[in-house]
């Protein structure tokens, strides 16, 4: 099929039944690999959407600038959407974004700004939104896509994501999980799924340390998953279960998905599966839960998939996970150059 632009491959991504991670004696489980979009996360369906609403009222001019606070997968999306219809993007970052995304968002040509003040729990959400206002004030025709607070958010879910789900699923869906960090996807599928299957449930999923649901701040190593604020986005009366996951409990779990099921998907889709499997576990084989992956797994491989920066900040995996890495890397043959 011949496409004209990449910006026509966002949505449509697959789903894949699960089978090692799944629990025998559980509901059968699901996910929805949003990895498959051109960007490589589901944050192609906002930057589009947004983008889209922000051309239609006028808020983006042509030639203007697009400005965005983003720990790595809505900047990308943006700077894809953007170097394609011929806007400035500029990306508002801290330390906590891998450096493959950093590489990815210099590939589409987007500007980078670094912001370098955590406040007291090393979340830098604060200072990220301060130099996004100081470059509004600063710039000409710039326009803010403030992705925790514009509706074009979750309604790139409820028009787009909840109706691919329907359709593959039909009513025969009765629980979707959905990570939570801007609140898009879980408050934009609860909202589109629950108009299309009425009596289906959902888990929301966050990281601890996140104060989306009102419990404490605290550290986290979690990006696009939890939030230190509550986004105006958030549609907490749409969710029938909340949970909060740990770093390690999700970071085992990315890895868990790789060697188990061949999915290399990020940390945020290692929280949605831990969660979902142990709703899964709790439910009879006749019903089937579906959760949704955000991105991709090759953004990480320099945190989530790398031992030293695991023991950096002491998180210690299962011995027969750390047991499995070993013997990887043990059955790998030491390369020979012929002379």
């Amino acid at each position: 099929m011949i496409y004209s632009s990449v910006i026509d491959l966002i949505g449509s991504t697959p789903v894949v039944a699960l089978h090692t991670i799944a629990p025998s004696d559980g509901a059968q489980v699901f996910v929805k690999i949003e990895g498959f979009n051109p960007g490589g996360s589901m944050k192609d369906r906002t930057a589009f959407n947004i983008i889209r609403q922000a051309e239609a009222s006028g808020d983006l001019q042509p030639g203007g600038v697009i400005v965005e606070s983003s720990s790595g997968n809505l900047a990308i999306g943006l700077a894809m959407i953007a170097r394609i219809k011929g806007y400035r993007m500029i990306a508002v970052v801290d330390p906590k974004i891998n450096r493959v995304n950093l590489r990815i968002l210099q590939a589409y040509g987007a500007e980078i700004r670094m912001v370098n003040h955590p406040d007291k729990n090393g979340n830098y959400l604060a200072a990220r939104l301060e130099l996004v206002q100081s470059l509004s004030e600063q710039l000409e025709h710039v326009y803010w896509p403030n992705q925790y607070n514009n509706p074009a958010n979750p309604e790139a879910h409820r028009l787009g994501t909840a109706r691919e789900i329907f359709q593959d699923f039909g009513q025969d869906l009765d629980w979707v999980v959905t990570p939570v960090g801007t609140a898009g996807l879980s408050t934009g599928c609860s909202m589109g799924l629950k108009e299309l299957i009425p009596d289906i449930k959902v888990m929301a999923v966050d990281a601890e340390g996140s104060v989306i649901f009102g419990t404490p701040p605290g550290p986290r190593l979690q990006v696009g998953l939890g939030a230190a604020v509550v986004p105006g986005n958030l549609r907490p009366e749409f969710f029938d279960k909340v949970v909060h996951v740990t770093d390690r409990e999700a970071f085992q779990m990315t890895r868990r998905l790789a060697l188990e099921e061949g999915i290399l998907a990020g940390g945020s889709s290692g929280s949605a599966i831990h969660a979902g499997i142990q709703l899964a576990k709790s439910l009879p084989p006749s019903q089937k839960v579906l959760i949704i992956l955000p991105d991709r797994g090759e953004r990480y491989y320099d945190t989530i998939f790398s031992d030293a920066w695991l023991e950096e900040h002491d998180i210690l995996m299962d011995e027969d996970i750390k047991d499995r890495y070993v013997n990887l890397h043990s059955t790998i043959p030491e390369m020979r150059i012929s002379q």
